[in-house]
């Protein structure tokens, strides 16, 4: 079952764009509405995956790996873990 097509995006876009719109619709025997769409849809799912993902250098990488084996030093978690506790396994 297809979506119900509800909603309308208009775009003004310079003379050069909207040729190269035409002709690559017209090459794939598609409406330019079709094209547009499609390209627009590919690059919006494109940039909502990107942003699930951190993207960081090898060294970067390594480095935070490294310190998450370091313990850091913190007197006040030691005093918190040090107080009796009032759940008894």
């Amino acid at each position: 079952m297809t979506a119900t097509k509800a909603h309308r995006l208009e775009v003004r876009t310079d003379a050069e764009t909207y040729q190269l719109v035409e002709e690559a619709a017209d090459l794939l025997k598609q409406t330019k509405t079709a094209f547009v769409t499609d390209a627009v849809r590919q690059e919006a799912l494109k940039v909502i995956a990107r942003s699930d993902v951190t993207v960081m250098s090898s060294e970067l990488f390594e480095a935070m790996m490294t310190t998450l084996d370091e313990a850091d030093v913190s007197p006040e978690l030691s005093d918190l873990a040090a107080l009796p506790r009032h759940i008894a396994r």
